[in-house]
C-alpha cells in the first residue's frame, strides 16, 4: 500500500504541474467525446435536465448538458491542479468575497456552518476557505463521505487539507468532531445536497420541480451547536476562475422554525441552478428514492 501511495502522490503531483492551458485544450478536446459518445451517465443527464426543465425544448436540454460536460472535464482537471497549488494560486482562482455582514460573525468568533453544493467547483473549498478572510480566520472542519480506496481516500484528504486550518472527518464522525472543537472558533463545511440513504431521515420538500429528498444535517449540526448557517453562492467566472460570494441564511439558527434552514440553502441553490444550470452535478441520481407512504407516521413513531 505505501508503495502505490508514494507512486500515485508522485503522479499526482507532476501531473499537477501540467500549465493550465495545455489542459484546457485537452479538457475541451474531452469534453468533445464525452457529449459526442454519450460517455458517463449521459441517460442520467439527460433524463436530471428533461424532469427538471420540463418547459424547455430537446434543443435546449442538449445545449445544458454540452456546457455540463465541458465544465465536468475542467473540474476533473482542476482536481489535479490542487495537487500543487500555492496559497496565492489558491486565492487566485478561487476568490472570496466575504461581506461586511459575515466578516462582523467572523470578528465576534461565531461559529459557522457552510452550505456548499456541488455547484461549480466544490474541490477546491477545503484550500481556499482557508484564506477567506485576512482577520480573524476560524479552523476548517469539511464533511466528506470517504473513498473505498484506502490510497486514494488518504491522498485526497492530504491534498485537501495541504495547508494549515483545516481538518478533513467523515461523515459518521461530525458530532464528535464538532463538540470536540466547539470552544474554537470554526467553520464547517456541508455538501447537503446529494441524496440521503435513509429516506426516513430525510426532509421531503419540493426541489426543481420534483418531490425531493434532502439532508437534514445542516439544520440539526446548526442548532445542536449554535453555528450560524451560510450559503455559499459559487459563480464561475472563467475557466479555472471562480469567484465566491456568502450569504447568511440564520444568525440565531435555534430561533428558526423546523425546516426553515433546509428549505432555505436549498430553494438559494435552486435559483443559482436556474441562472447557470450546467454548473450542478447532474450526474448524480438525485432522485432514485421516493418518499415512504409511511413516512409520517414513522418519523411521529
Amino acid at each position: 500500500m505505501k508503495a502505490k501511495y508514494y507512486f500515485l502522490k508522485a503522479v499526482f503531483w507532476l501531473l499537477s504541474k501540467i500549465p493550465f492551458w495545455f489542459y484546457h485544450g485537452l479538457s475541451t478536446l474531452l469534453g468533445f467525446f464525452f457529449i459526442k459518445f454519450k460517455l458517463y451517465r449521459h441517460k442520467v443527464v439527460m433524463d436530471n435536465l428533461s424532469k427538471s426543465f420540463p418547459d424547455k425544448s430537446e434543443k435546449e436540454i442538449k445545449e445544458i448538458a454540452k456546457k455540463f460536460y465541458y465544465h465536468f472535464v475542467d473540474l476533473l482537471i482542476e482536481s489535479i491542479k490542487a495537487f500543487s497549488f500555492s496559497k496565492r494560486t489558491i486565492k487566485k482562482r478561487y476568490k472570496i468575497n466575504t461581506s461586511p455582514e459575515i466578516q462582523k460573525l467572523l470578528d465576534q468568533k461565531r461559529n459557522l456552518a457552510i452550505t456548499l453544493p456541488h455547484f461549480g467547483n466544490w474541490e477546491w473549498s477545503a484550500q481556499g476557505f482557508n484564506f477567506m478572510t485576512d482577520r480573524n480566520q476560524p479552523f476548517g472542519l469539511a464533511i466528506y463521505k470517504p473513498l473505498k480506496n484506502k490510497v486514494m481516500d488518504k491522498l485526497m484528504k492530504e491534498n485537501r487539507t495541504r495547508f494549515k486550518g483545516s481538518l478533513m472527518i467523515s461523515k459518521d464522525h461530525v458530532y464528535k468532531e464538532i463538540r470536540k472543537r466547539q470552544e474554537e472558533h470554526i467553520i464547517v463545511g456541508f455538501a447537503a445536497d446529494q441524496s440521503p440513504n435513509n429516506p426516513y431521515n430525510s426532509y421531503w420538500m419540493q426541489f426543481l420541480g420534483r418531490e425531493t429528498g434532502v439532508f437534514y444535517g445542516v439544520e440539526k449540526f446548526s442548532k445542536q451547536f449554535d453555528l450560524a448557517v451560510v450559503y455559499a453562492h459559487v459563480k464561475k467566472v472563467a475557466r479555472s476562475r471562480y469567484e465566491i460570494d456568502f450569504e447568511l441564511i440564520a444568525e440565531e439558527p435555534n430561533k428558526t422554525t423546523y425546516g426553515y434552514i433546509t428549505e432555505k440553502h436549498m430553494r438559494l441553490l435552486e435559483a443559482d441552478i436556474y441562472k447557470t444550470p450546467h454548473l450542478w452535478l447532474w450526474t448524480h441520481k438525485r432522485w432514485k428514492r421516493n418518499k415512504p407512504s409511511d413516512y409520517k407516521q414513522k418519523r411521529q413513531s
